[in-house]
């Protein structure tokens, strides 16, 4: 078991509201470990975020040959200890349930579904309130020339069963072209949907889609804004919880505290924290903790071990 200690310090991103998405935020810079967190702390009975000891633990090994590219994950909220991971462009439309141990639960197939270049997927709201849902977007686009890209949304299985029923896909554009993109988030209290591109000049470009909007036709998904998390900083993967956030990139972890009452999109145009991440082969999956006082995170590549990061307040469960 590792266990490395590890300090989430302040940073500034965008504060443009989506009002003012066409404004360009100011360059995020590094800060010494010292500073204290923004003017804009979250509410006393969630623990402070950016000026507290964090501990990244491993604490498991993905034990399936087959898990050899691992680009999204999700902690289920109906199945206690389950982790629902997938692999990036190469497999077919698949997902795993995995332990917190790395130990293989479930493998589930989607025959009806298409993976051209799956890169992140989320547990979030759907249709039917009485169930959780998995997200899984197929939005990878190396060579940014797709006219569109496709997120499935699928009613959770179990993974028992792995029985599956109900999928939809919508289709996307982007007003301003087609983007490299590996970072879906879907907001668990109202199904809003964040998409983060992916850019080498460390400008992410963010692009958001309404919970209720109809999958039965292709929808522009609405520009929002954009944040820097630096030079060379690609934003791989995220998660979104009702009280936290996280956007990984191959070597660090953008988090934000979510006040009551802001949405998705007004979170991650916030001021955000950042933490660097342990040594990962090439670090794309990241999944909130279910009581989102942490997160789990797994790198591509075959037997890599599973890490999760909590403060000492944290029950990481």
């Amino acid at each position: 078991m590792v266990r490395t200690p590890l300090l989430l310090v302040a940073v500034a991103l965008a504060a443009a509201a989506c009002s003012s998405a066409t404004t360009t935020p100011p360059p995020t810079t590094r800060v010494a470990a010292s500073t204290t967190a923004p003017t804009t702390t979250a509410p006393p009975s969630r623990p402070p975020f950016c000026d507290v000891r964090w501990e990244a633990e491993q604490v498991g090994v993905v034990q399936s040959s087959d898990l050899d590219e691992i680009s999204g994950a999700t902690v289920s909220r109906q199945h206690p200890g389950v982790i629902w991971v997938h692999n990036d462009s190469g497999d077919d439309a698949a997902v795993y349930a995995v332990d917190i141990s790395g130990k293989n639960i479930a493998e589930v197939r989607f025959p009806d579904l298409s993976a051209r270049d799956w890169e992140d997927m989320a547990l979030g709201p759907g249709p039917d309130a009485a169930l959780d849902y998995l997200y899984f977007g197929d939005i990878g686009d190396n060579q940014s020339s797709r006219a569109d890209v496709l997120i499935h949304r699928i009613p959770e299985p179990a993974p028992a069963t792995g029985a599956v029923t109900g999928s939809e896909t919508l289709r996307v554009t982007y007003p301003l072209g087609p983007m490299e993109a590996e970072t879906l988030l879907v907001d668990p209290i109202n199904g809003d949907i964040v998409i983060a591109g992916k850019s080498l000049s460390g400008i992410t470009t963010l692009y958001s889609l309404a919970g209720d909007l109809d999958w039965s036709r292709s929808q522009e998904a609405t520009f929002v804004g954009e944040v820097r998390f630096g030079t060379f900083a690609l934003a791989t993967g995220g998660d979104a919880g009702t009280k936290r956030v996280v956007v990984r990139t191959y070597d660090e972890v953008f988090a934000w505290e979510r006040r009551p009452g802001a949405s998705l999109v007004e979170t991650v145009l916030s001021p955000s924290c950042r933490v660097t991440t342990v040594s990962e082969q090439q670090g794309e999956a990241i999944a909130l903790t279910p009581d989102e006082l942490g997160f789990y995170t797994v790198s591509e590549g075959v037997n890599q071990p599973i890490f999760r990061y909590a403060d000492d307040r944290a029950s990481g469960s």
